[in-house]
């Protein structure tokens, strides 16, 4: 009778911790530029994940927005957008590595219509210390510290990925099945609880 229990309970415990053990892998990463963060959250799709800090006197967001598993010929992008869950509306930060002299191309974008081609543009909220980096041959990281406003606890955040234009020197369209249509969602800044 014991000797089954025991496998038993010893399922129930993996099933029990196993999904929170994964949710926190961000946790492991060390940043080569030595920047620490006090959060992360692993989002749920497109291999990405956020890590920030937050100052809740002056409402700045400082983070960092990881993408694993890309090449040089494709570019990411972060995104609060205070309209809704929705991509219309988003307020993005954009990066990719140019194809001129493979440096880092990094920019903010306001994405007002479904046919954006994430053109350079000024956003809602002012953008400081934005910079980017491509390691590994796979891994690109956006940084930047954006300054909200006080009503801005919970933010609704866009993610995404997609391919540079045959050029080269800018995005071209993602994908719009699959898993680019579902990267979206709320993150509370303070707590850290994602939906």
């Amino acid at each position: 009778m014991h000797k089954a229990v025991l496998p038993f309970a010893l399922f129930v415990l993996i099933t029990l911790f196993a999904p929170s053990l994964a949710s926190h892998a961000c946790e492991n990463h060390t940043f080569s530029n030595n920047r620490t963060y006090a959060r992360c959250v692993d989002l749920p799709v497109l291999n990405s994940s956020l890590h920030w800090n937050y100052n809740r006197s002056s409402y700045t967001l400082d983070m960092a927005f990881r993408h694993v598993g890309t090449t040089h010929s494709r570019w990411v992008a972060w995104a609060i957008n205070p309209s809704g869950q929705q991509m219309i509306g988003s307020q993005a930060l954009v990066a990719y590595q140019s194809n001129n002299n493979g440096s880092m191309r990094v920019y903010t974008s306001p994405v007002d219509s479904y046919a954006t081609s994430l053109q350079e543009g000024r956003l809602k909220y002012r953008v400081s210390r934005l910079s980017a980096t491509f390691e590994k041959e796979s891994e690109m990281t956006i940084f930047a510290a954006v300054h909200l406003t006080s009503d801005m606890g919970t933010i609704n955040q866009v993610w995404q990925e997609g391919p540079l234009n045959g050029k080269g020197d800018g995005p071209s369209m993602h994908a719009t099945s699959g898993d680019h249509i579902k990267s979206i969602g709320t993150l509370n800044l303070v707590t850290g609880v994602t939906s």
